[in-house]
C-alpha cells in the first residue's frame, strides 16, 4: 500500500479547467494500482514564482504527517524554481511527478532547470508573438481578419519558434545532449529518450527521425 497526497495549481481563477486536467492525470494513474491510496487533495490558485503557497505548504506538511507522498501531474505544477525543487528533495518529503515516470537526479535536474527557463522566458515570448501579430495587421477577436501571403509567411516562422521553444522538444534536447557524448547512433537515443518517458511535441514516442529533428533543429553535435 502506497499514500498518496494529491497537489494541483493554476495560476489564475479562468484556468479551473487545468484542474480539471491535472486532477484526472492524477487519479487515472492511480487507480492503475489498487494498492494506491488517495489521502487527501490540495488545490491552489497561486503564480508559479511564488513559492511561498499556502495549500503547498499544507500538503508537504499532511505528507510527513500521513509519510506519503506528494503527488503532481506536471512538475512545474510544483515549482519553476530549480533552487525551491531541489530544497524540497533534499527536506526528505517524496514527490512524483507523473512527467518524470522515471525519477532520478539527472531527469529532475534537466526538467527542474527547463521549468525555471520556461518561467523566466513565457512572458517574453508572448510579448512577442502579440507584437507579431499587430505587425501583420491582424487583430485579436476579429472573426473577419484577411490573412495575406506575407502573414502566412509569418505564422509557418512563429510555428518553427514554438517546436524550438516547445517544453517536449527541449526536454528531449537537453537529454540528447547528454547522450551523444556517448552515442550517434540515432535508434539507440530514441530507446533511450522513451525508456525514459520522454516524448516529442506531440506526445508520441521518439525513433530515429524524430531524434534527427531535434538534432537539427537544436544544432546538437557529438
Amino acid at each position: 500500500m502506497k499514500k498518496y497526497i494529491a497537489y494541483y495549481r493554476v495560476s489564475t481563477n479562468k484556468q479551473s479547467l487545468g484542474l480539471d486536467v491535472q486532477r484526472n492525470s492524477v487519479l487515472s494513474y492511480l487507480n492503475n494500482d489498487n494498492t494506491n491510496i488517495l489521502i487527501s487533495e490540495f488545490v491552489e490558485k497561486e503564480s508559479g514564482k511564488n513559492n511561498n503557497r499556502i495549500q503547498l505548504s499544507n500538503a508537504i506538511a499532511e505528507c510527513k504527517k500521513q509519510n506519503a507522498t506528494l503527488i503532481i501531474a506536471k512538475l512545474d505544477r510544483l515549482s519553476r524554481n530549480v533552487g525551491f525543487i531541489f530544497n524540497l528533495k533534499e527536506s526528505g518529503v517524496d514527490f512524483f511527478a507523473l512527467d518524470i515516470p522515471n525519477f532520478s537526479t539527472l531527469t529532475l535536474g534537466i526538467f527542474s532547470t527547463i521549468a525555471q527557463s520556461e518561467r523566466e522566458t513565457i512572458s517574453q515570448r508572448t510579448k512577442v508573438a502579440l507584437e507579431a501579430k499587430k505587425k501583420n495587421g491582424f487583430k485579436l477577436g476579429a472573426p473577419n481578419a484577411q490573412f495575406t501571403d506575407e502573414m502566412r509567411e509569418k505564422a509557418i516562422i512563429i510555428n518553427k519558434e514554438k517546436a524550438y521553444n516547445n517544453e517536449n522538444n527541449k526536454r528531449a534536447k537537453a537529454m540528447i545532449e547528454i547522450l551523444l557524448k556517448n552515442t550517434s547512433n540515432c535508434s539507440r537515443i530514441a530507446r533511450t529518450l522513451n525508456e525514459n518517458g520522454f516524448v516529442t511535441s506531440r506526445g508520441k514516442q521518439f525513433d530515429c527521425k524524430s531524434v534527427k529533428l531535434i538534432i537539427a533543429r537544436y544544432n546538437l553535435t557529438a
